[in-house]
C-alpha cells in the first residue's frame, strides 16, 4: 500500500515561531529576498525554486 504525502504547508510566522525556538534565525539577506518574492507574487513552487537558485549560485 502507497503512502500518501502530506501537503500541509506551513506560513511566515509560523515557520519564524518554530526556527525560534530551535535557536535559528533569518538572516537581514534572507529576510530581504522572502519580502522581495512575496512582492513579486510568486507562488510555493517558484518562491522555493528562487531561495534554491540564490543558494546554488552562492556556492
Amino acid at each position: 500500500m502507497k503512502r500518501q504525502r502530506s501537503k500541509s504547508v506551513i506560513g511566515t510566522k509560523a515557520f519564524a515561531a518554530i526556527t525560534a525556538v530551535e535557536g535559528l534565525k533569518l538572516s537581514a539577506a534572507s529576510k530581504n529576498r522572502l519580502a522581495d518574492l512575496k512582492a513579486k507574487g510568486l507562488n510555493n513552487d517558484e518562491r522555493r525554486a528562487e531561495i534554491i537558485r540564490a543558494y546554488r549560485a552562492a556556492r
